[in-house]
């Protein structure tokens, strides 16, 4: 009967180890026994000629503990493997032989004898691998053909293995490209968030339906549900941590897009008047908690309804956009903007004064005048009139406040507007007349 090759992957660079030795009181045993120094030179063994076992020493200087087992045996095929393990690290062993390993050896107990018995077990229960490992094989099927990304990584974020959909899904062309990768820092966009992630997962011990950004190959981000669980020893040590993304990029997008059409205008871009509503009533509680100011400017475009008749409603809405435009320039950063009505806009100004929001007033009031406006070849001038409402915490609702913008605004426009008009608290009349029909 010819030898049986078997493949020993064993630190030898301060002489034969404690395997090599047993092995070598072996002989005239059929055993051919190849030998390599670190798990490199293992992996490239086992993937290049077949054994009948192979012995791993799990204190490699290029691998260690579970995570180096777990690279050889993604490489060594239906080999049963045997693993060296240290007394102290006894758990390493067990978890070794619950993850697929034949057995386990601890370092200072190796013989000839019992060396022999354990590579004669594992030639015996050969079909048995066979068996597991087509049981593998089955699984392994179902992990390549997945849609989900799978993947398996160290504590600190070393790739372990990962399905093809993983590549796919990060626009790599091979497992060997995303396995040089950190998952923290080169595959998740943000390390903060892959931070907080990793140590709720130490926590809880597993996530589930995590909504993340990871960035793929050409930088672009990508928008992932991401599902984990952390793999302890029997002493509860953390190995390693495993899980699931899940692409939902377009979907997150298409829902982006329809919170943005709920709350903007779809002629001018601008919020509409339901959001601005909800603004306004943060803006109310924001006025609560700090002790602050803020103002509601209405504006109400003059001579509008005129343009809309005689050029008709394509210049209408051109108009309008036009108008839209100016606001947007002459706004602070962080002031909101909204149409409110058919030709009517309102502007949040927080935390100012009423001075300061006059001002704001007056420099929408002059960009709007000044920024020309062009329909088939001819100029139209852009007049408004404005009213400026302030609110603080003792208002009861934003009602009140706009009231106040819309009774000051219908006062500028009673003056032959184009111009800004605060509210006074002395406009009963106005008041009256605004709530009577004014809009």
């Amino acid at each position: 009967m010819s030898d049986l090759p078997i493949l020993l992957i064993e630190d030898s660079r301060n002489g034969p180890g404690p395997a090599a030795r047993a092995l070598e009181q072996l002989r005239g045993r059929p055993y051919s026994v190849v030998r390599a120094g670190t798990l490199a030179e293992g992996i490239e063994q086992a993937s290049q000629s077949k054994f009948a076992a192979a012995i791993l020493d799990m204190t490699l200087r290029d691998g260690m503990g579970l995570p180096a087992f777990l690279r050889f045996q993604g490489k060594a095929g239906t080999v049963p493997i045997v693993v060296l393990i240290d007394r102290a690290y006894e758990d390493l062993g067990v978890e070794a032989t619950r993850r697929g390993a034949l057995d386990y050896l601890i370092k200072d107990e190796i013989g000839g004898a019992l060396l022999d018995k354990v590579l004669r077990l594992a030639l015996e229960r050969t079909h048995t691998v066979l068996a597991l490992r087509a049981s593998e094989a089955r699984y392994r099927t179902m992990f390549e053909s997945t849609a989900a990304g799978v993947y398996q990584a160290t504590c600190d974020d070393r790739i372990l293995t990962i399905n093809p959909a993983f590549c796919t899904l990060l626009g790599y062309s091979s497992e060997d490209e995303v396995l040089k990768l950190d998952f923290g820092t080169q595959i998740c966009a943000n390390f903060e968030d892959h931070y907080a992630f990793r140590r709720e997962l130490e926590t809880s011990g597993e996530i589930r339906g995590r909504e993340m950004t990871l960035r793929n190959r050409n930088g672009d981000r990508l928008v992932v549900t991401h599902s984990a669980r952390l793999v302890r020893d029997s002493r509860g040590t953390p190995l390693y941590f495993e899980g699931t993304i899940a692409d939902v990029t377009a979907s997150h997008k298409q829902a982006k897009q329809w919170s943005y059409e709920a709350s903007h205008d779809s002629l001018t871009g601008l919020l509409n008047r339901r959001e601005m509503e909800r603004r306004m009533q943060a803006a109310l509680e924001n006025a609560v908690i700090d002790r602050s100011t803020f103002a509601v400017v209405m504006i109400d475009l003059d001579g509008f309804k005129a343009i809309n008749d005689r050029f008709g409603h394509s210049a209408g809405d051109d108009f309008l956009r036009h108008v839209a435009s100016s606001l947007r320039e002459s706004v602070r950063a962080g002031d909101l903007i909204a149409r409110f009505g058919g030709d009517e806009f309102l502007v949040l100004l927080e935390r100012t004064s009423e001075e300061a929001a006059l001002r704001v007033a007056r420099s929408m009031l002059k960009t709007i005048t000044s920024n020309e406006f062009l329909w088939t070849g001819q100029s139209l001038a852009a007049k408004a009139s404005l009213g400026v409402g302030m609110g603080s915490a003792s208002d009861a609702s934003w009602v009140s406040i706009l009231e106040r913008a819309d009774v000051a605004c219908y006062e500028a426009k009673s003056s032959g507007g184009n111009c800004a008009r605060h509210f006074s608290g002395n406009d009963a009349a106005a008041k009256r007349a605004a709530a009577a029909g004014h809009k």
